[in-house]
Parts: structure tokens; C-alpha cells; sequence
């Protein structure tokens, strides 16, 4: 049993269970962007009178949503031992770069982490198995 403990690569099972739950990752962040939060678990400014008045926007926090370009992007990438969540749309550099989005837009806040958690777990937990075997 110590052999086959000591073969398990936990590293890179992590990377492959994050690569495998990508989907449900960048699930979390988009339900975490439509609340109007960010990866430090505060909210966005409200969406202005003009916003919400001349544009249609719902009152309430900010949450980066238009045309859904910039969810329709949205990328989890696995490196090594970290992940990137980021969007491929043109606009994600000035909301990254704004006030009103800044670094905290992407990541995951405690409750998308929580939940993210719950599905990689099992997963996680079957790539480690596998070496056991």
C-alpha cells in the first residue's frame, strides 16, 4: 500500500480534476458575475439612474452583462498548481482596468468556491483513486 501511496501524483491529479470540472467552474464565476459580486465576496457599485432609465439595466449592483459576450467567454485555465479565470471578450481589459470591475471581478467568491468545491471533491478524489488501483 505505501508503494502505490507514494506513485500518487497529487499535483497532477488537482490539475487534471480542476481540467475535468471546467465547466462547472466557469458556471460558478458566471453565477457569481450575475449577482453583481466579485472574487472578495463585495458587490459592485448600482448600475446608474442613466444606466438603468435610458438603457434598461435592472437596478441594482453591476453585473457586466449586455450583449453576453463577456460570460459567453468566460475561461478556466489549469496551470499546474493554479487556475485562471478570465473572458476572451475585447471588453474584459477595461472592466479588469475600471473602477467599477477592477482585479476582483474574476475569481471565486466564498459561496461560487463552496460549490465549485462540491464538484471537484469527487473527482479530485477519483483521480487519486485511479493510482491506488
Amino acid at each position: 500500500m505505501f508503494d502505490k501511496l507514494k506513485r500518487v501524483d497529487l499535483p497532477l491529479s488537482m490539475a487534471a480534476a480542476m481540467e475535468d470540472t471546467a465547466n462547472e467552474a466557469v458556471k460558478q464565476q458566471r453565477d457569481q458575475l450575475s449577482q453583481g459580486l466579485r472574487s472578495d465576496d463585495t458587490v459592485t457599485d448600482d448600475y446608474s439612474f442613466r444606466s438603468v432609465f435610458q438603457y434598461g439595466k435592472e437596478p441594482g449592483p453591476i453585473k457586466w452583462y449586455d450583449t453576453g459576450a463577456f460570460y459567453r467567454g468566460i475561461l478556466f485555465d489549469v496551470r499546474n498548481d493554479i487556475f485562471i479565470l478570465d473572458s476572451a471578450d475585447p471588453k474584459t481589459s477595461m472592466i479588469l482596468n475600471s473602477k467599477k470591475g477592477g482585479p476582483n471581478t474574476f475569481g471565486f467568491g466564498t459561496k461560487a468556491q463552496e460549490n465549485y468545491i462540491v464538484t471537484l471533491r469527487p473527482v479530485f478524489i477519483d483521480h487519486v483513486q485511479r493510482y491506488l488501483k
